[in-house]
């Protein structure tokens, strides 16, 4: 059988349309999501914190004040001294210190009530008491009784404790000032001065053992006070001599 070219032209489109089609192209890939981010809270206010306050400088004593001041320390053991405080206090009463105990001489009054009468009180700083003795013989001793043997317990200590030398020279502060030297009581001493609570406070210290031998206080209005710390004997005493006696 012969095909003319008219049957072969048919026969291939008959191939052709009978052939299986192409599978459709897959679509493309969806780019990957974005990572999902958290939302975010506003920022909570801060408080103010304090305002900074700038540091002062702590007042350092010259040098010439330190040494003065620290003699008390290096030089002195034990003293005793007349004290004077006027206007208040015109008769003297002795004063013996060492340690944390003291000893007051009273001064002796005219006249005097002999049964309630002493005239020695034995401090004791620590345990802020007070014991009155008697121990003069010729004033403690009378028709009707002997003083020497009592002991007078439990006496108000406010009544007899007094600001010593020792603690006013410790209360000096940094910024005192250094006047210069001076004589008192036949010593030479040097003076200082400081303001204190309203108050002007002078001071004439001991060249050689740093205890005042005079205080002075000025207050801006009212009465002045001056301390006079007369006769100062310096590491002389004992325990014994601040210690009340066995009776």
């Amino acid at each position: 059988m012969k095909y003319t070219p008219l049957v072969a032209a048919f026969l291939v489109l008959m191939l052709i349309s009978c052939a299986p089609a192409a599978p459709p192209a897959a679509p493309p890939a969806a780019p990957p999501a974005a990572p999902e981010v958290p939302a975010t809270k506003p920022a909570e206010p801060v408080p103010p914190g304090p305002t900074p306050v700038e540091a002062k400088p702590v007042p350092t004593a010259s040098k010439e004040l330190q040494n003065l001041l620290a003699k008390a320390d290096q030089k002195v053991k034990s003293y005793a001294y007349l004290e004077l405080i006027i206007p208040t206090k015109q008769q003297p009463d002795r004063f013996y210190i060492k340690g944390t105990k003291a000893k007051i001489k009273l001064y002796e009054y005219d006249p005097y009530v002999a049964e309630n009468y002493f005239d020695t009180v034995y401090l004791d700083t620590v345990a802020k008491t007070a014991i009155g003795r008697c121990e003069n013989k010729r004033r403690c001793i009378w028709p009707n009784g002997d003083n020497t043997k009592k002991t007078w317990e439990n006496l108000d200590y406010s009544k007899y404790i007094t600001k010593t030398p020792y603690e006013f020279v410790k209360s000096v502060p940094p910024t005192a000032t250094i006047i210069g030297p001076e004589v008192f009581d036949q010593r030479t001493v040097t003076k200082i001065e400081y303001e204190e609570g309203g108050k002007l406070v002078q001071m004439w210290i001991d060249d050689t053992y740093g205890i005042p031998r005079a205080v002075r206080i000025v207050p801006s209005s009212g009465q002045e006070l001056n301390y006079k710390f007369n006769d100062l004997q310096f590491n002389t005493l004992t325990d014994k001599d601040v210690t009340p006696p066995a009776i």
